[in-house]
C-alpha cells in the first residue's frame, strides 16, 4: 500500500490531468464489465499494462506481484464454477467426471468457458483499477470524487479508512521487524506464537493510536467531514472524444 502511494506521486504520468487518468481507467473498466468477448478483455488488459508499465514507468516485477494477488484469489474462486454436482445423467459437454455412488462430480466445457471468461474479465478490470491508483495520487482521487458530488459521508469514510490502513501497516511493520530481530519466526512453533502475539498487540495499539489521531483531528477543527482545498483540473472535448472512441473500439468485438 505504501509503495502504491509512492509510485502514484512519482509516476511518469504525474503531469497528466488526474480527471483524464481517472476517466480513462473508468471508461476501460466500464467497457470491460459490459463486454463478453475475450478479445475485448485482451485489448483492455494489454492497454492498461502498456500504459502503466511503459508510460507511467511502474516497475514490471512490482506490477506482476500486484496482479498475482487477485489471480490467486480467482483460482480458488472459479473452482465452484468449473466443478459441478449432479445425480442425473452426465451432460454431453462433460470433459471430466468422478463418480461417488449415485453422485457425480464433473467438469463441463461450458463451465470451463465461463470460468475462463470470469478470470479474464476480473484481471482486465483489476488492471484498470491498478492504472488509476498507480498513476493518480489519492488526494486527487478524493478531490475528483468531491467534484462529481460523491456523498460527503462516504467520502469521509474513504479518507478515514485509507488513513487508518497506513496506521495499521506502520504499527505491524515495526513490531514484525522487532520480532524478526529476536528470532521469533525461526521455527514453526515460534512462527505461530509470534504471529498471534503480533496481531493481538497490533489491534490493541492501533485502537489506542486511532483514538489519538481522532482527537488531533478534532483539535484541528474536524466536524464530521473534510474541507478540501480547490484545485484546477482541465479536460477538453478532444480528450473526451478519444475516451469515447476507445470505449467503442473495445466494444466492437462483442458485435461478432
Amino acid at each position: 500500500m505504501i509503495y502504491i502511494d509512492k509510485y502514484a506521486y512519482f509516476s511518469g504520468l504525474k503531469e497528466v490531468s488526474p480527471p483524464l487518468k481517472i476517466l480513462f481507467g473508468g471508461t476501460a473498466l466500464i467497457a470491460c464489465l459490459c463486454s463478453k468477448s475475450f478479445l475485448s478483455f485482451a485489448i483492455v488488459f494489454l492497454t492498461m499494462f502498456y500504459v502503466t508499465v511503459f508510460k507511467a514507468k511502474i516497475p514490471l516485477d512490482y506490477y506482476i506481484k500486484l496482479l498475482l494477488l487477485p489471480f490467486c484469489f480467482l483460482l480458488f474462486s472459479v473452482i465452484g464454477v468449473i466443478v459441478n454436482f449432479t445425480r442425473s445423467p452426465l451432460p454431453d459437454s462433460c470433459v471430466l467426471h468422478w463418480c461417488f455412488g449415485n453422485n457425480n462430480l464433473f467438469i463441463s466445457e461450458k463451465g470451463m468457458v465461463l470460468a475462463s471468461r470470469l478470470v479474464c474479465k476480473s484481471l482486465s478490470a483489476v488492471s484498470c483499477l491498478y492504472f488509476i491508483i498507480l498513476t493518480t495520487p489519492f488526494r486527487d482521487i478524493i478531490y475528483f470524487l468531491h467534484v462529481i458530488r460523491y456523498p460527503k459521508t462516504l467520502l469521509t469514510l474513504t479518507v478515514l479508512i485509507y488513513q487508518f490502513i497506513f496506521l495499521l501497516m506502520e504499527i505491524a511493520t515495526v513490531k514484525m521487524k522487532s520480532q524478526l530481530c529476536r528470532g521469533g519466526y525461526r521455527t514453526i512453533k515460534g512462527f505461530a506464537r509470534s504471529f498471534a502475539m503480533l496481531w493481538g498487540s497490533v489491534f490493541i495499539q492501533s485502537y489506542l493510536k486511532s483514538e489519538w489521531v481522532y482527537k488531533s483531528m478534532l483539535a484541528r477543527g474536524y466536524c464530521g467531514h473534510f474541507q478540501l482545498l480547490p484545485k484546477e483540473f482541465r479536460i477538453n472535448k478532444k480528450e473526451i472524444a478519444l475516451l469515447l472512441l476507445f470505449f467503442l473500439f473495445v466494444m466492437i468485438p462483442n458485435l461478432f
